[in-house]
């Protein structure tokens, strides 16, 4: 059975993955823009970076696509590549995987981030240059988490990157821990005092009702641990993180500069929505997920076809997975094989009966 699965699939994942894998366009660096162009190349780039295939959100509204058009304008008037920065998280979710560096799902999230470069370079050839931002002050804030699985996590990401021959348009990395200590001379202070207020008004109970089921989503308590303990861990959790995204946003660093923001998701985790900002699909169109909260896998749709997926602990106890071995295609941990995913009840649908 298992020597069958492995020859059916396994030249079908190999061509999936070659196929997500694009390569990031170049460009001619001596490039410059005609002045009577700028403005209008500035807007066909924004709404390149804006198709439907990368963004999550509605179409921003007119205040917000003016902002974000001013700084892609900063970056067209010179020439250069937009410069976006997007949010990572440092670590896997332990409630969700058993490991803690990168797997299929961060492949396929930068073979996305490639694509969206190859998009704007259709119409404004320096395209981006990304540079991820790891929130590891907010989550070693929150949720307290040892720096061992981060350091893992972060050091993995640097080496996919390198691996997948991305450095020409993902220009590093960078972790939010480098600037945050400042928080402590008083910004942290006064992100408290606002709270106060804030988490006593009865018409924000509904967002510390999300944040908090996000808590419980992320925070990795142990088991024997009393329900109760459990709920006023979380709520703690949750209120941690609210005290340094108010503090990011106190001292302007997230809006600092002519860099874009990006993130994953659309926004709706934060108490406070960050202004002009990119939130981006995952793994491809049509996925949400962050890379981070699952392991990647490739689905198989039901139609012929294998999709990349970020598969949380609960979505993979609903599914029939199986592993195919690939030694081939990236010489690092957690890459030796690619699970397939497919749904049983699909999988009962198409058995032959004899």
């Amino acid at each position: 059975m298992a020597n069958s699965f492995a020859a059916e699939f396994h030249d079908r994942a190999v061509d999936e993955i070659r196929r997500r894998w694009v390569r990031p366009g170049d460009w001619d660096p001596t490039f410059r823009i005609a002045p009577n162009q700028s403005a209008a190349t500035a807007k066909a780039t924004l709404d390149a970076m804006l198709v439907r295939d990368f963004r999550v959100t509605p179409y921003p509204p007119a205040e917000e696509y003016e902002q974000l058009l001013a700084r892609v304008q900063h970056w067209v008037a010179r020439s250069e590549p937009i410069q976006v920065r997007i949010g990572y998280a440092p670590m896997k979710n332990p409630r969700t995987v058993d490991h803690t560096m990168a797997d299929w799902a961060e492949f396929f999230a930068l073979c996305h981030l490639a694509a969206w470069h190859n998009k704007v370079q259709a119409v404004y050839p320096p395209g981006l240059q990304i540079k991820i931002v790891f929130d590891d002050s907010t989550v070693r804030m929150a949720n307290r988490y040892s720096k061992a699985p981060m350091r893992d996590y972060m050091q993995s990401i640097a080496r996919l990157i390198a691996a997948m021959r991305y450095e020409n348009f993902i220009v590093g990395t960078m972790r939010q821990s480098s600037f945050a200590w400042l928080f402590y001379f008083g910004l942290y202070q006064l992100a408290e005092l606002r709270l106060y207020g804030w988490e006593r008004d009865p018409k924000n109970k509904p967002i510390i009702e999300k944040m908090l089921e996000s808590a419980r989503r992320n925070l990795a308590l142990p088991d024997e641990m009393d329900d109760e303990r459990k709920e006023r861990l979380y709520a703690r959790a949750a209120h941690r993180y609210r005290v340094y995204w108010e503090a990011l946003q106190l001292s302007g660093f997230s809006r600092s500069g002519h860099s874009l923001i990006a993130m994953y998701l659309d926004g709706d985790q934060h108490h406070i929505r960050q202004p002009a900002a990119f939130h981006l699909r995952s793994v491809g169109k049509q996925q949400g997920t962050q890379p981070w909260q699952g392991m990647g896998v490739l689905h198989e749709n039901g139609v012929g076809k294998l999709v990349p997926v970020v598969l949380t602990a609960k979505r993979r106890a609903l599914m029939d997975c199986q592993t195919v071995s690939l030694p081939e295609l990236l010489h690092l941990p957690n890459f030796e094989s690619v699970t397939i995913a497919r749904d049983p009840a699909k999988i009962a649908d198409s058995t032959p009966v004899s």
